[in-house]
């Protein structure tokens, strides 16, 4: 499985500091231990070459919603709010507020998806 990330999230995929992302739901849904390719493009996109950030495997999938209070992730039914900054820094954002505008101006609040971890 393959996850295309912006240019602003590259280098902190391939360093290691991101270590999950948070998408919206797919057609066909990652499991755990399949194998993930995290790659961005080099120019433009669809009209440039890949490159790989990292190779790795899936080791988590929830549901997730954020709004403008936080994140709320589900395992089933159960929703729980994990600490805000920890999520926001392990998704690549330095603070909450950031990772909740950055969704706010490209998704639209609320948003509702899949985290998935690796």
């Amino acid at each position: 499985m393959v996850r295309m990330f912006k240019p602003q999230f590259a280098p902190l995929v391939q360093s290691g500091e991101k270590r999950q992302t948070v998408r919206p739901t797919p057609k066909r849904m990652p499991k755990p231990g399949e194998p993930l390719s995290l790659r961005t493009w080099t120019g433009l996109p669809y009209r440039s070459k890949q490159r790989v950030l990292r190779e790795t495997t899936v080791a988590e999938v929830r549901g997730i919603r954020i709004d403008e209070q936080g994140v709320t992730l589900y395992d089933g039914a159960a929703g729980y709010a994990p600490n805000q900054f920890n999520f926001a820094q392990a998704d690549g954002f330095p603070t909450w507020a950031d990772m909740r505008d950055w969704f706010k101006a490209q998704h639209g609040l609320p948003f509702t998806g899949i985290l998935i971890k690796w």
